[in-house]
This record gives C-alpha cells, structure tokens and sequence, in this order.
C-alpha cells in the first residue's frame, strides 16, 4: 500500500509538469480547458495504476528512489505519520468551519445567511449549501450567488474534496500541493468566465469591481469561494481578451491530451 502510494507521487510529478505548461499554453483560451488537464493528475495521485510498457517515459530513476521509499518500517511509518497529521489538520478545519455555521438562517432553498462569515462559499457535497454574509445586497449579491451557483453546476465541491483527499495522500510532495493550489485558482477563474456568458460585456468591469471590493472582506476559509489572494489574476484573466476556440483547436487539445495520458499512465518495464 505505502509502496504504490510512493509510485503514484514520484510518477504523479511528470502530469503535473505537463498540467503546468499546458494552462500556460492555453491562458489565452477558457478556463475550462486548463481544468481539464488537471483530471491526468488527479488519474495518477488518486488510482494505483501502472502500465508497463517497453517505450515508457517515466524517468528510469524514480526506480531506484521507490525501491529504497516504498518499504516497510521507517518510511512507512513516517509516511502514515503525516497523513495523520495532514487530515488532522484538514478535519479541525472542517470542524471549525461547521461550528462557526452554526448561526447560519435559511433564506431559500439552497441559500443560508450567516453572521459569522465576511465572504460567500459553498458547503457540502450531496446537497450543497450557499452561505452568504449579511449585508450583501444588490447587484454584489446577484453575482456571488451566481459564481456560487457555478461552483455547485459545475461540480467543484467534489473536486476541492478530491483535492483535500489527493493533499492527505501525497503531504510530502511540495508539487502537488501547488498543483491543487493552481487547480482551485482555475475552478474560480473558469466560474467567474461561466458568470460573463450569462452578462453582456460592459458588465465585465462591474463585476471584476465587485471581485476587487469582496476580496477585502477575507473570512479565513482559504480556498472557498470569492475572497482569494489571487484575486488580481482572477480580474486579468476577466479583463483579457479570449481566444476563439474552433475545431483545430479542439482536435489538437484531445490529440495532446492523448499523448499526456500515454506519458503519465505508462512506466519503463524493466
């Protein structure tokens, strides 16, 4: 078990590079392509799956370091370790988020008011919940709750949740927790776009305002919602024009997400 969770982090490293290079490759396209390049990461942190083939392009000196990591005694004990350590932390935070919603009023169907909250985010997975703080009002109330509604059309409390599940599994690697930094960063950029389809343009600069005013109101939940540090890049990506996407485009992103998953599925049979 402490041997194939070694494999799939050492080997999880190639996706995540290529993840990395492909969303600056296609910061000029929607959002929604770049999420997609994250589903080879979370393919190789999350499914012990190993192919072996003759041609297999995982670096041929992961086998060495796997050999010495992925045994019993020591390593495996400190492994577990901080897994402990690393859900712990996770499970207070949940806790304390749960306690601090304790207040919240339900205002209709899925919509909760709370007063210990200073920024909107949803919560739960099998019926999520919007939790919006009092005093927002008016057109800064319209666009949270339609960004957060995206949030939950577009599936992405189960994807936080895979994230958190991915961090427990892989504490040890620095990568991928940047990786699921930046893959949270494109779930609320790839929102805030879905939010302007349904806008007429002018409307871009009144919310990117709204972006700018709501992220001085910080609540502490990192990651949740509107409220994030990278909120200056969430308005750059809003303000930038995009690119087209024609059928070239769309047949050239599935032939290099083929290639992707070849390189990130297979290893060196040895």
């Amino acid at each position: 078990m402490i041997d194939s969770l070694w494999r799939m982090g050492l080997y999880g490293c190639v996706p995540i590079g290529m993840a990395l290079a492909g969303r600056r490759l296609l910061c000029r396209y929607p959002k929604e392509y770049s999420c997609g390049l994250w589903i080879l990461v979370f393919v190789r942190l999350l499914l012990p799956v190993f192919i072996g083939k003759p041609l297999g392009v995982q670096p041929l000196q992961y086998m060495g370091c796997l050999q010495r990591a992925g045994g019993k005694g020591l390593w495996a004990s400190l492994y577990l370790a901080g897994m402990c350590l690393v859900s712990g932390y996770f499970l207070i935070q949940g806790l304390r988020i749960r306690r601090q919603l304790r207040p919240a009023v339900r205002e209709m169907k899925n919509i909760w008011r709370c007063e210990n909250i200073s920024s909107a985010f949803v919560a739960g997975l099998i019926k999520p919940r919007i939790f919006l703080p009092y005093g927002l009002e008016g057109t800064e109330r319209w666009y949270v709750e339609l960004h957060e509604k995206m949030h939950i059309r577009h599936g992405d409390p189960w994807v936080r949740m895979l994230g958190t599940v991915t961090l427990c599994l892989h504490w040890w690697n620095p990568l991928v927790w940047y990786a699921v930094s930046k893959l949270y960063e494109d779930l609320e950029m790839s929102c805030d776009e879905a939010v302007m389809k349904e806008c007429a343009s002018p409307e871009r600069k009144i919310y990117s305002d709204v972006l700018l005013r709501l992220s001085m109101r910080q609540n502490g939940f990192p990651g949740l919602g509107f409220g994030e540090s990278h909120t200056e890049r969430r308005i750059r990506n809003l303000l930038e024009k995009k690119k087209k996407v024609n059928v070239w485009f769309v047949l050239l992103f599935y032939l290099l997400l083929n290639l992707c998953v070849r390189i990130s599925l297979t290893i060196p049979q040895i």
